[in-house]
């Protein structure tokens, strides 16, 4: 039996995720703030190290990748914040916005681990580099990403220090723990200054590849707290790696370095050395521990989660309410509101959806896959040796229920193809992990191959979070944007009852958008919503009538397009607090929308 997409299962593995709380899920992932240290206002708060101007964690994240890969310049980071305000989160994020460009991705290694991974005892600086060394070798003897000239030259590097026999068998060590046991062996023995032999190394593989950049994320800088011997050496380390990349190199390598740590640990770390303060102290990133708008915001990406799977089925306005109801605390952090928060929502689901599946695209993904296949193979199919086979829906290929499929014949001879896999609500990153899967198993070919034209993948949705969207480009697959299609179904007596009950209180309760629109009652239909990222001058001028937005913002604006939320929108202008509040209004009441 070939899978089912539409299975719930997609729904559960991301609240799970939600409720880990740890780690990086990019579907609830934030623009959390960033403001000048020192300056008024809540937020986190950091410098640009490269001078540009910076409003969010995105953009500072963006300028210093941006400030090492192509300007080529050292950046050096310690990131402070309190237990579960997102530390790990940041370094996680930005490992993945490393990999969304490929002059980044084929140019680059990146090596993310935590202190805590170091045996801690004697020596703290030969085990830091002989860490970090075996991790960057193994990436740039196994990183298929890379080119072969800096595969060449790292096996060269090694072939100056070590024996023959020990080269050949760190080349044929396939996994990593190995490798490294094997590594910190060989290079004791073989290497004398590790510091030396670690700026040795870029500057070996700069010579190959001068666009090459080094990243090191290193969390969890609290594990060495218990340790005051090895906070000591570690500060010395650091230190001294920091000076030498501006003594030696004047800055000007392509070396990007991220230390984090609790707000406690990384102030003391750089306060009981004048040398350190003095190099690094402007370019600490602290964190905000997560505050109630930030909350609201992943709230409402969880329920819109909900609320796109669901919405139409017999139980989901009693689940709704529920999830409604559910308290929010200002006094967690952000790790402590996603796990809270998650669970809450996780019970809820399982107590109302068990045997329920999330919906299914169930708009016209077969025109819009055929569409954009006479589109991309247009030179093609001006010729009359082409033709274009009928789109057909749940094609069982390499044992996977694509929902789209479609040829492009050559005399009636298939030579490239179009997938298509279609959701009712926004994308997960889940999906994408299983459709690429998908594609690999049937030998999907987004190249030109003996001159025939490239397969085609696409994903349908109503919309998808950037990140994930830049991965969909970097897997040759594109997106298609859909609107979400409202389920109508025929609810039992009790649910119309507990409708019209729920229409009736909604002046002492928050309305729940756009669920009353699925069922056939007499409920009052809502209203058609003005979408800020697509309507002209004059729809925006009639939509935020009352607001107090002036002709020449929504020219601002309009040329600003396109934005993901209102939180997003409002960030990119010196609106008041009023007119912010009545936008919201406007939101909640579905005159606008994004």
């Amino acid at each position: 039996m070939p899978e089912d997409a539409g299975k719930k299962r997609y729904i559960k593995s991301f609240l799970r995720q939600v409720t880990s709380g740890a780690g990086f899920i990019e579907e609830i992932r934030i623009e959390r703030v960033i403001r000048p240290p020192g300056s008024d206002g809540e937020g986190s708060t950091a410098r640009s190290l490269s001078g540009r101007q910076i409003a969010s964690i995105t953009q500072l994240l963006e300028d210093d990748l941006s400030h090492t890969f192509d300007e080529g310049f050292f950046t050096f980071r310690f990131v402070a914040a309190l237990a579960g305000s997102g530390k790990t989160w940041l370094l996680t994020y930005l490992n993945e916005l490393s990999k969304t460009k490929p002059t980044y991705k084929n140019h680059s290694i990146v090596v993310q681990f935590q202190l805590s991974d170091i045996p801690l005892g004697n020596s703290f600086t030969a085990k830091f580099y002989c860490y970090i060394l075996a991790d960057t070798f193994w990436e740039l003897l196994h990183n298929t990403n890379l080119s072969t000239q800096v595969r060449a030259i790292a096996e060269k590097i090694l072939s100056d220090f070590l024996e023959g026999h020990q080269v050949a068998q760190l080349k044929d060590t396939k996994a990593l723990m190995p490798f490294r046991n094997k590594f910190n062996k060989y290079i004791t023995e073989g290497v004398d200054g590790f510091e030396e032999f670690f700026f040795y190394v870029i500057s070996q593989v700069l010579a190959v590849d001068p666009r090459f950049s080094f990243v090191y994320l290193t969390d969890e800088l609290d594990s060495l707290a218990e340790f005051p011997n090895e906070i000591a050496e570690a500060r010395l380390v650091f230190k001294q790696l920091v000076r030498r990349a501006f003594q030696k190199f004047g800055s000007k390598i392509r070396l990007l370095m991220y230390l984090v740590g609790t707000s406690a640990n990384v102030g003391s770390f750089i306060a009981e050395d004048a040398v350190m303060k003095g190099l690094i102290g402007d370019s600490v990133i602290n964190l905000n521990k997560g505050y109630s708008n930030e909350f609201e915001i992943i709230r409402e990406k969880i329920d819109n989660r909900i609320k796109g799977a669901y919405s139409g089925y017999k139980n989901f306005l009693q689940a709704w309410q529920e999830i409604k109801n559910i308290p929010i605390s200002s006094t967690n952090s952000l790790r402590e509101f996603c796990r809270n928060y998650g669970n809450a929502v996780l019970e809820i689901h399982e107590k109302y959806f068990q045997e329920e599946p999330e919906q299914v695209f169930e708009g016209d993904a077969r025109h819009l896959v055929e569409a954009q296949c006479r589109q991309q193979w247009a030179s093609h199919l001006t010729r009359k040796t082409y033709t274009l086979s009928t789109v057909s829906t749940t094609t069982v290929i390499a044992g996977h229920a694509f929902d789209c499929y479609v040829e492009l014949l050559h005399n009636g001879k298939a030579v490239a193809r179009a997938f298509g896999e279609a959701k009712n609500y926004e994308l997960l990153s889940s999906h994408l992990d299983t459709f690429n899967q998908w594609l690999d198993d049937a030998n999907f070919n987004p190249s030109i191959s003996d001159g025939n034209p490239p397969d085609l993948a696409f994903m349908i949705a109503p919309s998808c979070p950037p990140l994930l969207k830049r991965k969909l480009e970097l897997k040759n697959i594109r997106f298609i944007q859909s609107d979400q299609v409202i389920i109508k179904v025929v609810p039992d007596p009790i649910t119309i009852a507990e409708t019209k009950a729920l229409v009736g209180n909604e002046q002492n309760a928050e309305k729940p958008n756009s669920i009353f629109s699925n069922f056939d009652t007499n409920v009052p239909n809502i209203k058609n919503p003005t979408n800020i990222n697509t309507a002209n001058k004059a729809e925006l001028t009639a939509a935020f009538r009352g607001t107090g937005i002036k002709q020449v913002t929504i020219d601002k604006l309009i040329m600003r397009r396109p934005y993901q939320d209102l939180n997003i929108m409002t960030s990119k202008f010196n609106f008041t607090l009023a007119v912010k509040l009545k936008l919201r209004d406007k939101l909640k009441e579905q005159e606008i929308c994004f």
